[in-house]
């Protein structure tokens, strides 16, 4: 199960570079690729193989956003631009702090196609600010 959760923030950042990279030009394509490479961290597991490439940079913003932004316990909707099926719930549960980096427990919960794919995940703010799971 570790391995599958390893694979899919591997494939998760991947993904999200790649979408970072095709964004700006210069060094703004550079910090691009870089910070959607540490945002594809956020998605990850098995939610990464449900997406598309834009889907995935949607939900990623969204995730992002709620860890900044939500209290602990208020959830932040999200809806595919391409698909109305297509929708997560992001809740973020809690914040600490974990060896001096600030830390959120959250869980998503996917629905597409009408399956329903629930994932639990911690992030921790990095040295830029940047969230990336643990």
């Amino acid at each position: 199960k570790e391995n599958n959760k390893l694979i899919g923030q591997i494939i998760g950042s991947v993904a999200g570079a790649y979408l970072g990279s095709k964004v700006g030009s210069g060094i703004g394509k550079s910090l691009t690729t870089a910070v959607g490479g540490t945002i594809g961290y956020l998605l990850g597991g098995k939610i990464v193989e449900l997406l598309d490439d834009d889907e995935k940079l949607e939900l990623n913003e969204k995730i992002n956003s709620s860890l900044n932004n939500n209290a602990d316990n208020v959830p932040e909707k999200w809806v595919s631009k391409k698909n109305k099926n297509t929708n997560a719930e992001i809740l973020p549960l809690n914040t600490y702090e974990l060896d001096n980096e600030t830390c959120r427990d959250f869980e998503k919960v996917v629905k597409k196609n009408g399956k329903i794919y629930e994932e639990k995940s911690t992030a921790c703010r990095d040295e830029n600010g940047n969230w990336r799971t643990i």
